[in-house]
């Protein structure tokens, strides 16, 4: 993962700073290795920043699938 990639939070996360319940969405800032393990800096909208682990986020579907619709006829060129 590169910094900048839109993250979804897998599940409902408290903060360690402020112990308010995190938001779902955030951007990742950085990524860092620790004792074996994977810390995600991660930026949460008013400025909150906090280290999560991979399993807690998955990549952001920011271009969701279009729908299909069946133009037939009534198609305007």
């Amino acid at each position: 993962m590169e910094a900048g990639v839109r993250l979804n939070l897998t599940k409902t996360i408290r903060s360690a700073k402020t112990g308010m319940l995190l938001p779902r969405e955030g951007t990742l800032v950085s990524v860092t290795e620790n004792l074996g393990r994977t810390l995600l800096l991660v930026s949460f909208e008013g400025g909150q920043s906090e280290y999560l682990f991979e399993d807690e986020v998955e990549l952001q579907h920011s271009n969701p699938a279009l729908p299909e619709y069946d133009m037939g006829a009534r198609a305007h060129i």
